[in-house]
């Protein structure tokens, strides 16, 4: 199972966050496009960041929205709580280099149960400021235009295989 689809139900059963969404986010322009978002029933933003290299991890650190100087300056769009989540195989690599703003999870390793565990909980951000109404119904358009576009693509997948043909051997086919 991939990390994502796991950082997606922690959020909506463990957090209870109502809206859970991967690649979008209605606050881009200041937070950047996290790998995981989840708006509480408070409207509270809460993210998760998924690395799976060392080099992608401290790479995280030049970005916009994860620069201590800019974290000052737009506290309060940023959300009420952030962590990072490793593989297991480099928990130990990562541990001493997470900032004390975010939390950090950790995948399962071998012969385990396919979920994340905490291994730091997350601050709560005392800055943080709650979505506007207007943020969550373009976070549920953003959703749903998804859906509807892999809905379209399965359609058109669907019909391609009913009339015996296979989109394999054709580079041109498109979905």
């Amino acid at each position: 199972m991939n990390l994502e689809l796991m950082a997606m139900r922690f959020l909506r059963w463990q957090k209870r966050c109502c809206i859970v969404v991967c690649e979008r986010s209605p606050r881009e322009w200041t937070c950047g496009k996290p790998d995981v978002l989840g708006v509480t029933q408070s409207r509270c933003l809460l993210e998760i960041e998924v690395k799976r290299s060392l080099s992608d991890f401290k790479a995280d650190f030049t970005k916009r929205s994860r620069n201590r100087a800019v974290r000052e300056l737009i506290g309060d769009k940023l959300p009420k709580q952030f962590w990072y989540l490793v593989p297991c195989e480099l928990l130990k690599k990562v541990e001493p280099l997470v900032p004390d703003w975010a939390g950090l999870m950790r995948g399962p390793g071998r012969n385990e149960p396919q979920a994340v565990s905490v291994v730091k909980p997350a601050p709560t951000n005392p800055e943080h400021q709650r979505l506007t109404v207007r943020e969550c119904c373009r976070l549920v358009l953003m959703v749903n235009n998804h859906a509807l576009s892999n809905a379209e693509r399965y359609a058109a997948l669907t019909e391609t295989f009913e009339r015996g043909y296979s989109c394999w051997p054709n580079p041109d086919f498109q979905i």
